[in-house]
């Protein structure tokens, strides 16, 4: 494969990103994510499951340093640096260089990566330091030794680790190799791991002040258990392979991030000792993402979708040969995912495919276009949160559950909604004041039957507003 063809369609791919950003107001943890990094807290306060040290420390700085604006478009420029760890990642793994940015132009239009890419989420950022491993291992035309390869891997590691738990799963098959061929050597990478995890210590020492034992704060930061309350938290929500059939919306949504030579990555079983490492990181990533009992588990194959890509790309080369046609095929293969995801939107748009959404609609936001199709651009949160501007007057309380409540608070944090107060359904008590004052407002009835009990709602055009019994 010749000419600029690669590089033109990996930076066509990055640029269709920023232009599908979802902007500085969005829903639910992407809201909140935006929201939190303008309180200017670098550090955690606990080591929870939800806590992601680092990537809360990287957030407030570039918060603090640009603005909501370029904040929110983040992980669309940190699509730059992922990209070049893909390219390095596939050139050592013996691609060559136009392949390997045709491999990277594939990952980034992947379904996961680029729905990732359009809002504030940690994936992409974890996706860096992972990507980054496995590239140092493959390395062999730098001058690094052995000891310096373990301490980087142990540092992109403990990096990777203060952002998300699914690193240990990911990292696993690497870390397993480096036990086989450097035995007690491989305990280098520990002292760099503590370092790379430096974010996650002020948290780490809160937990410890409190009574909890660091067994105790592992366990915690890693499953959600805590000796404090009964509930299993994600422990129970782990390789539950029998809720699959039950939550199959929610498993076919992580199956779109194999369209096209992703699918080939996952099934082909590679003959070279190299692939078949990333291939092992690739289906342990997709055993354990398409197991999590969580309505949101495509995110959690991003790493995976990443590695598939590479995988299936160097997989139709080898099946198609070096002709003309075949390049022409591995360069149309880069559309399979937008195009094939596109067309489903046509179809659904004209009425011609039924397809689910959610049972819990939220105003402005059709589900499909949200979820299916990242490379249109929504603003569906926006436009909720411009009408709670101009409906909802200064003084007013706005109480919501979780994912529009990611809304409000970005919105205020981008300057919007100055003077509403913001509270969750589940800790609303008395709003008597407000109910006398401003008003009180609900968005919807969702999850918030308590409040439905105990007033009256008058429907608006979205929403409803409270009032006494």
């Amino acid at each position: 494969m010749r000419g600029p063809w690669a590089l033109l369609l990996l930076a066509l791919a990055i640029t269709a990103s920023f232009l599908a950003s979802s902007g500085p107001v969005q829903w639910m943890d992407n809201g909140m994510f935006l929201a939190d990094a303008s309180i200017g807290r670098y550090f955690s306060e606990t080591l929870g499951p939800l806590d992601h040290p680092l990537y809360q420390f990287f957030n407030t700085a570039v918060f603090e340093l640009f603005g909501t604006q370029v904040l929110s478009l983040l992980n669309s420029i940190l699509l730059l640096p992922l990209a070049a760890s893909l390219y390095w990642l596939a050139v050592n793994l013996g691609a060559q260089r136009n392949l390997a940015m045709l491999g990277a132009a594939v990952a980034v239009l992947a379904h996961a990566v680029f729905w990732v890419s359009t809002k504030a989420e940690v994936y992409l950022f974890h996706a860096l330091f992972v990507i980054a491993a496995y590239a140092l291992y493959f390395e062999r035309r730098g001058s690094l030794g052995a000891v310096s390869k373990l301490l980087l891997i142990g540092l992109f590691t403990g990096m990777a680790a203060s952002i998300h738990q699914l690193t240990f799963i990911v990292l696993l098959p690497l870390y397993l190799r480096l036990l086989m061929e450097q035995r007690t050597r491989l305990l280098l990478t520990l002292p760099a791991f503590a370092l790379g995890f430096a974010t996650a210590y002020p948290a780490m020492f809160n937990d410890l002040d409190s009574g909890l034992s660091l067994f105790q704060i592992a366990r915690h930061y890693l499953t959600g258990a805590t000796p404090f309350e009964s509930n299993p938290n994600w422990e129970g929500s782990m390789l539950r392979f029998d809720t699959m059939w039950h939550e199959k919306n929610s498993v076919a949504l992580l199956c779109l991030s194999l369209l096209g030579p992703q699918l080939l990555g996952l099934l082909c079983y590679p003959k070279d000792s190299r692939l078949r490492l990333v291939w092992w990181a690739l289906l342990l990533d997709f055993i354990f993402a398409a197991s999590y009992n969580v309505n949101d588990r495509f995110t959690f194959f991003l790493p995976g979708a990443c590695f598939a890509a590479i995988l299936g790309v160097l997989c139709l080369r080898q099946w198609l040969g070096n002709s003309r046609l075949a390049s022409s095929v591995l360069l149309a293969s880069v559309f399979c995912s937008p195009a094939a995801l596109l067309f489903m939107w046509m179809l659904y748009c004209a009425g011609l495919v039924p397809l689910p959404v959610h049972a819990e609609a939220l105003p402005y936001r059709n589900d499909i276009h949200y979820f299916m199709v990242p490379y249109l651009r929504d603003r569906s949160a926006e436009d909720f949160a411009r009408y709670y501007e101009t409906s909802a007057p200064a003084g007013a309380l706005i109480v919501s559950d979780w994912t529009p409540m990611g809304a409000l608070r970005s919105a205020q944090a981008a300057g919007a909604l100055q003077g509403r107060s913001f509270e969750s359904c589940d800790n609303a008590r008395d709003l008597s004041t407000y109910l006398k004052g401003a008003g009180a407002f609900l968005p919807r009835m969702s999850y918030c039957d308590s409040l439905t009990m105990r007033y009256k709602l008058e429907k608006l055009v979205v929403g409803y507003q409270l009032s006494s019994k």
